[in-house]
């Protein structure tokens, strides 16, 4: 017997319908060589990160971040190096403080990499202007952008996650 199997069966469909999550749409493009550049700073444990995308023959700047100098900056650097990435950008909804003090819902976009050795990184979320944009045409909206030469700092405001 299938571990949790006989546990699931008893279950009625609309349950189990209700405990899935829906799938968060992944919008993909490439693959696109990657340019990458980083800087390691020991006494402050920290790494900086800048990547880009040859989309069409021109560099373009997919992300510029700084994060914790930990044991997951060996995977990222062999991921970065491994090939050719995709394009990933995923749209969500994000609540942000009004002025008014009720959280307004904006949409949102994760811009990622999947990258030649498998794994994928979120090198960036943006979130848009316009709280009445459903986060999938934001996502679609982006992703364009993208491959026509923008960077995701141009097309929303950055969220530090």
């Amino acid at each position: 017997m299938v571990p949790g199997y006989g546990v699931r069966n008893r279950m009625r469909s609309t349950e189990l319908r209700l405990m899935d999550s829906p799938a968060i749409p992944v919008f993909l493009a490439g693959p696109f060589p990657v340019l990458q550049t980083h800087l390691l700073d020991h006494a402050e444990g920290e790494v900086e990160l800048d990547v880009a995308l040859l989309i069409a023959g021109l560099p373009n700047l997919i992300a510029s971040t700084v994060f914790p100098l930990d044991e997951t900056w060996g995977r990222i650097l062999s991921a970065l190096k491994s090939g050719d990435a995709r394009l990933g950008v995923a749209g969500v909804p994000h609540e942000d403080d009004s002025p008014l003090g009720e959280p307004l819902s904006y949409p949102s976009a994760y811009v990622g990499l999947e990258c030649a050795n498998g794994e994928r990184l979120v090198l960036t979320h943006i979130r848009g202007l316009d709280a009445a944009q459903n986060p999938e045409a934001y996502a679609r909206e982006v992703i364009d952008s993208i491959l026509q030469g923008h960077a995701p700092e141009e097309l929303g405001l950055t969220i530090d996650d």
